[in-house]
């Protein structure tokens, strides 16, 4: 009777140390690598240009007889905008007309005359110079008349008028701007450490505030060869499509220059990776133990690493609770965010 009562203590105490002694392998949290495109890029910042961008102002003074445009409107290259007060214009074309008729029948009379030998070589060099003076007369009077017509030089969109029908401009005074917003161009600049990097037509990306999460592409068209000599840095400029109009000149915007991209790039998740003094390293699980390895990696992207060095892409990377476990260790394994 003393004897049982001695053994069955015991033998509870091995019946709840079974469970125990299973529970002793450690649970850890796993991931396999992941394929996905990784990029080295020169960050920076810019702003929007027109491709085109000038002001309409007439070449002569006039008063606005007419304003052919509406603020904001889509022209044509040669469209006319503005029609100034042409009856001065007008007159004067006139009277250069007649002037010219007249010198031309003076010289076809000196001809004859000269052929006659009725007249002497000077009357007739005389006429023909008066026909020559004439005939430019005329055309002054044609080009001044045109410039009352002023058109788009260019196809774009036009901006805010500044003048009204009844304005009086002088040569020179501002009317309405006018843009091209399909390409436009990107002014940024990059520092001189980094100018071996950026070349001709080399891709890049642009976000901006407006509409975040989204990135538009471009290519680099211009370098200035020489460098800023206050801040030592580069002028760059790019050119970047906007078909729909979305962007607009003056907006400041983030510029990525992509110096390098790795469609098939392997990431792992970065608190995967274990710092030991200056070498980085990865736990792996292999046949249920831990198996620590050497790696190096690349690009750091926002909660994940680039491992450039030292996986093949088909391990199984502890990326939770490898703090609790050493190599050789057994472990048990479950995907990643359900808990070790």
């Amino acid at each position: 009777m003393i004897v049982r009562r001695m053994l069955w203590p015991l033998l509870l105490g091995l019946l709840s140390a079974a469970p125990a002694v299973a529970e002793q392998a450690p649970r850890v949290e796993v991931v396999t690598p992941e394929r996905t495109l990784v990029r080295d890029e020169l960050i920076t910042f810019g702003s929007l240009r027109s491709d085109e961008s000038t002001m309409i102002r007439p070449e002569v003074g006039g008063r606005i007889a007419t304003l052919h445009f509406r603020e904001g409107q889509a022209v044509e290259a040669g469209a006319l905008l503005v029609g100034l007060d042409d009856a001065i214009a007008r007159a004067e074309l006139a009277q250069a007309t007649a002037n010219r008729g007249l010198a031309e029948k003076n010289y076809q009379r000196a001809q004859m005359l000269f052929k006659r030998g009725a007249s002497n070589a000077q009357a007739l060099d005389e006429a023909s110079s008066q026909q020559q003076a004439a005939r430019a007369s005329l055309a002054l009077a044609q080009a001044r008349l045109d410039k009352t017509q002023i058109r788009a030089p260019y196809d774009g969109v036009l901006g805010l008028r500044l003048v009204s029908v009844g304005d009086y401009l002088g040569a020179g005074d501002d009317i309405v701007n006018l843009e091209v917003l399909d390409p436009l161009k990107v002014d940024f600049r990059v520092p001189q450490k980094a100018v071996s990097q950026v070349r001709l037509d080399q891709a890049i990306e642009l976000s901006l505030d407006a509409y975040p999460g989204e990135r538009f592409r471009g290519r680099i068209m211009a370098l200035n060869p020489r460098l800023d000599e206050v801040g030592r840095s580069q002028a760059i400029r790019a050119r970047v499509g906007n078909a729909d109009h979305r962007l607009k000149p003056g907006q400041f915007v983030r510029v990525s220059v992509i110096l390098a991209e790795r469609p098939q790039a392997l990431v792992i998740p970065e608190e995967a990776v274990m710092p030991m003094g200056q070498l980085l390293f990865v736990n792996l699980v292999v046949d249920g133990k831990v198996e620590r390895r050497q790696i190096r990696i690349g690009q750091r992207l926002r909660g994940r690493a680039e491992v450039v060095e030292g996986l093949q892409g088909d391990e199984t990377v502890i990326s939770a609770g490898w703090q609790k476990v050493g190599p050789g260790r057994e472990v048990r394994t479950v995907p990643r965010g359900e808990g070790a």
